[in-house]
């Protein structure tokens, strides 16, 4: 087993779900990721998260025996029943993949090209801004 690559940061605030993914994921990140993401959220009652967004500006990639266990874990987050995902910064491919992942689902997907355009699309999480530029 290989060690595992990648890093994060969750914050739960009200019914929403913030994550920040850092560098470069291999399968055996994802699978701790995926723990600690699945841990933090079954901590909180269940129906009362609605929302994730997804700070994808510092996430540079994962490899390729990670997509399985990607595809399991977006099916696990389906079951979940949030009604939005915002990702910021996604780059081209970032987007195409996670268009294809969320295909078929009634989730509304909401893309940002950086902080500031989901800032302005989403005043409400402005009390967030030190957290998601890394000075909290």
């Amino acid at each position: 087993m290989f060690a595992a690559h990648g890093e994060w940061r969750i914050l739960i605030v009200d019914s929403i779900v913030f994550i920040q993914p850092f560098g470069a994921f291999n399968r055996e990140g994802v699978l701790e990721f995926q723990y600690d993401v699945t841990n933090q959220v079954m901590a909180v009652p269940a129906g009362t998260l609605h929302r994730v967004v997804t700070d994808l500006r510092f996430f540079e990639l994962s490899t390729a025996d990670s997509q399985s266990v990607v595809q399991e874990y977006f099916e696990g987050v389906k079951q979940r029943g949030y009604e939005r995902i915002d990702y910021i910064g996604a780059n081209a491919l970032s987007r195409q993949l996670l268009e294809g992942l969320w295909s078929g689902t009634q989730m509304r997907v909401v893309f940002h090209d950086s902080l500031e355009a989901f800032l302005a699309h989403c005043p409400e999480c402005q009390e967030q801004l030190p957290w998601l530029a890394g000075n909290d």
